[in-house]
């Protein structure tokens, strides 16, 4: 891997910044030139889920390249932000660090991180797109009711804790003009969010067919033309200029603006799909009987839904994303072999479009069921959702990293949401500002409001 000078070397810097776990993991990361990975690590965009992982790499690099170079090591070792690192991830700077640095070396550079006369704030890592969670609904505080939320928020960062579960400091974007929302779609063209029907609230007659558009750099909504018909739990995709709305509550696949659109082969409603190279992806998903499928349909534009090869299982109420060119499907529910009624689906598998095969993958840890989805960073997050054999709610975030094929804790919701939708978008600077741990001045806005 060689990042050479130039615009060229700014599009590959931003995608090692982005996917840096995932970059870490390959051979390639060993051939970084030293004043490559010095800027890497000192990058305010740096992706890792807390410093220790900046270390560590760093610590991989220097094994492979040091050579008894003190002076290099001095200099990879100082672009780590010790300031940003909890007491347990401190405890094990020496054991990631032995054989690459000198132990006095290392403390002195721990020390001058931490001092409180040190001449620059430590500044927090973040990347310029940010996941944002929006609507949703969620237990009341006294567990007596369920309440669907207006909120849209955005993930500021990640904080470093003990244990398993890291923490995510959340911030407010805004909220849906019309009262909250659930069961809706979403779709995003260029950096603008769409919010498509849902529910407001309980009813039998509440499906809604609105559309809004959001710009979140001016924090403004506008209203759009409506869908042909009310819908919810349906999925929306954005594909050559247009907005898909699949199924739902019609069971018809209908773009906005558009009336010549082939209708799916079937009802489904709790299906996921996507947008991959000029066609649309639909997975899974209830038909009229209630029951899951395992099917995988292909939709191009002007031409009738063709059937290819089906997942390794049925399920619905489940996500499903593009990333590196193939679709990866993770959570929802199916049903009991043998029995009536529903269980959590576990499996985690990935399609190749050019080989028309499924592979199963490392089980997700916990159910999402009607959960939210998003790549960011080269990972893919689920987010929230339920447990149908406990019917409790999760404020969980999982992420995959398909670099080195494992699934981590990415930290947890606002709440513990479902019937949400997550989405990638550039924010605001002014909403990306010091925290309330960076300024004692500042007071966070609390989430529980959501």
């Amino acid at each position: 891997m060689w990042v050479a000078e130039g615009p060229v070397s700014r599009v590959a810097e931003d995608y090692i910044l982005a996917t840096f776990p995932s970059v870490v993991a390959t051979p390639a990361f060993l051939d970084l030139p030293a004043h490559v990975l010095i800027r890497l690590l000192r990058s305010d965009a740096l992706n890792v889920l807390h410093e220790l992982e900046a270390l560590e790499a760093a610590s991989r690099w220097l094994m492979a390249n040091g050579d008894g170079q003190e002076d290099v090591a001095k200099e990879v070792l100082s672009s780590v932000r010790f300031a940003l690192m909890s007491t347990w991830e401190l405890k094990k700077v020496p054991s990631v660090t032995a054989g690459v640095a000198d132990p006095k070396v290392v403390r002195e550079l721990i020390v001058a991180s931490l001092a409180p006369m040190a001449q620059l704030p430590c500044r927090v890592r973040s990347l310029q797109e940010v996941v944002v969670v929006c609507g949703g609904e969620k237990l009341t505080s006294n567990l007596a009711a369920r309440k669907p939320s207006r909120h849209l928020w955005f993930a500021h960062r990640y904080l470093s804790a003990v244990g398993l579960v890291k923490k995510v400091e959340w911030r407010a974007l805004g909220h849906f003009p019309d009262g909250p929302r659930f069961r809706h779609a979403t779709a995003v063209v260029g950096n603008a969010l769409y919010i498509l029907g849902g529910k407001h609230y309980y009813g039998v007659h509440d499906t809604l067919a609105s559309v809004y558009r959001y710009q979140p750099m001016d924090d403004s909504w506008e209203r759009l033309a409506s869908m042909s018909c009310g819908r919810s739990y349906f999925p929306a995709v954005a594909l050559g200029g247009f907005i898909y709305a699949l199924g739902g509550s019609s069971g018809e696949l209908n773009p906005l603006h558009c009336q010549r659109c082939q209708p799916l082969p079937m009802a489904l409603c709790g299906h996921a799909a996507c947008a991959l190279d000029g066609a649309l992806y639909v997975s899974g998903g209830c038909d009229e009987a209630s029951q899951c499928q395992a099917s995988l349909l292909r939709y191009i534009p002007g031409a009738a839904a063709k059937l290819l090869a089906p997942m390794n299982g049925p399920r619905a109420g489940h996500i499903m994303e593009e990333a590196g060119g193939q679709l990866y499907v993770a959570g929802g529910l199916c049903q009991r072999a043998g029995q009536t009624g529903y269980r959590d689906q576990l499996a985690f598998e990935v399609y190749s479009p050019k080989l028309d095969v499924w592979v199963l993958l490392s089980p997700l840890p916990r159910a999402h069921v009607v959960g939210g989805a998003a790549v960011v960073g080269g990972e893919l997050l689920v987010l929230g959702g339920y447990s149908h054999e406990t019917y409790q709610d999760t404020h969980l975030i999982h992420a995959y990293q398909p670099g080195a094929r494992r699934w981590i804790t990415r930290g947890t919701l606002p709440h513990a949401y479902t019937e949400l939708q997550a989405c990638v978008l550039t924010v605001p600077p002014a909403l990306r500002g010091p925290s309330c741990l960076e300024d004692p001045s500042r007071s966070p806005e609390t989430p529980n409001s959501a």
